[in-house]
């Protein structure tokens, strides 16, 4: 990246404080794009003032354009079809290959479960026990496993709404009408969401509980969030995996089942009483999805 080779560059000419900033900006590239001058500011431990001398340093003059210049390469890098690039003309389909793709899939799930926060898994279930409603929020790739938590959360009984961050009709609804008492599980990787990470910022300004899935501690919904599960996606063709998120969420589900038994079996019974009223319909309802029967399909057709 053409900002963090020119921050390297400059180090050893700087001094300490100033080294201080450029390398959080090595280590934290992505967080860097989101945060404020004051953010940044706080999380380094250094005030506003040393950072915008920093900038000036550098050729982009001032913070905001120390932002850009990261936002620019940020993009680059990870637009999809860089990436893609990239991999098609270093690898090749072959058994080694496929050996690298099997270690890195195992190597992702694994150091997402060796490195999961056990206290913070049933502390992250239990906000969602509490919640009147959750809504799960998600972009794209995260949005796939947002419908994924969502369907799951729902056969258990639930109130669960799925809220794609891209839809900004969507959002403002949502905004405007939940409740106190309801909670956000927001789920972003990188490049990060700009839509999921204004929807944390201003969730944190209402006071609204905001629960995150994403992939390391400088993600920029993490300062927001009350509650945080951290997974590894680093694909090695593609930008980011969902298998690690796809598990972790399977287990908050299972859990969240386990907790709430009650809410579930008054939920089944439900279903049960409507499956019910349903099958003795004098013309069935949902016959096909329900209570498929072939023979019953041959007379009809014949």
């Amino acid at each position: 990246m053409e900002v963090l080779k020119l921050i390297q560059e400059m180090l050893p000419s700087l001094t300490k404080t100033q080294a201080r900033i450029g390398e959080y900006i090595l280590a934290h590239p992505d967080a860097v794009c989101f945060s404020s001058l004051r953010q940044m500011a706080e999380e380094i431990g250094v005030t506003e003032t040393t950072i915008l001398n920093f900038c000036k340093k550098t050729r982009f003059e001032s913070f905001a354009g120390l932002k850009r210049a990261m936002y620019a390469d940020m993009h680059d890098k990870l637009f999809w079809n860089k990436k893609l690039e990239t991999s098609s003309s270093r690898y090749d389909a072959d058994d080694g290959m496929l050996l690298k793709l099997k270690e890195n899939q195992m190597e992702m799930l694994e150091s997402t479960l060796e490195g999961m926060n056990t206290l913070e898994l049933f502390e992250f279930v239990e906000e969602l026990s509490r919640a009147e409603h959750i809504y799960i929020c998600g972009h794209e790739v995260s949005y796939t496993i947002a419908s994924n938590f969502r369907n799951k959360l729902c056969n258990t009984g639930a109130d669960t709404t799925l809220l794609d961050v891209n839809n900004y009709t969507e959002v403002l609804d949502v905004l405007t009408h939940y409740g106190r008492n309801d909670v956000f599980v927001l789920i972003t990787f990188p490049f990060y969401a700009a839509q999921t990470v204004a929807v944390s910022e201003y969730l944190a300004s209402a006071g609204a509980t905001v629960l995150a899935i994403t992939d390391k501690l400088s993600s920029p919904i993490v300062k927001n969030a009350k509650r945080v599960l951290f997974c590894n996606s680093t694909n090695v063709i593609f930008h980011n995996s969902i298998a690690p998120a796809m598990a972790l969420t399977d287990m908050a589900a299972s859990l969240y089942l386990l907790q709430n038994k009650e809410k579930f079996q008054n939920y089944n019974d439900k279903v049960k009483r409507i499956e019910t009223f349903f099958e003795k319909c004098a013309v069935p309802a949902y016959e096909h999805e329900y209570f498929y029967n072939e023979g019953v399909m041959e007379e009809k057709i014949l």
